[in-house]
């Protein structure tokens, strides 16, 4: 059979969409032709740790906002103004076209800190915990 094989410079979400799209644990990384390494489901799930900053402690939180020019500007500085330190972000598409979903972790605000903070940018807030 012919391997599917991705490029050493190929970025590591196009990777992992590779290898959820053909359902594979892990594929051949190449240079110039010649297999040089491999990805597989552990190191994204490494990678996805990181993204996450599941290895440091904080408020973490998920809550949807509406998805308009400037609403992430306005969370992310309630969050600094109040004295919180973003340790991980991510934003995700939310369950209709006009939302986003957000999931972050914080540290240096106190878990009713960020909720109060947050309540007048934030349409609902889906989880707030200490992790």
């Amino acid at each position: 059979k012919k391997v599917k094989t991705i490029d050493e410079n190929t970025p590591i979400e196009e990777a992992a969409r590779i290898m959820a799209d053909s359902k594979f644990g892990g594929v051949p990384i190449t240079r110039s032709g010649k297999v040089v390494g491999i990805i597989t489901e552990t190191d994204l799930f490494k990678i996805f740790l990181e993204l996450m900053g599941a290895r440091t402690k904080g408020i973490r939180v998920t809550a949807v906002i509406n998805d308009q020019a400037g609403q992430l500007a306005k969370v992310t500085k309630a969050i600094a103004d109040a004295g919180g330190n973003f340790i991980s972000f991510g934003q995700f598409s939310g369950d209709d076209p006009g939302t986003k979903v957000l999931t972050f972790k914080v540290a240096g605000i106190k878990k009713d800190d960020v909720k109060k903070v947050l309540e007048k940018f934030v349409n609902k807030f889906w989880d707030i915990r200490q992790s």
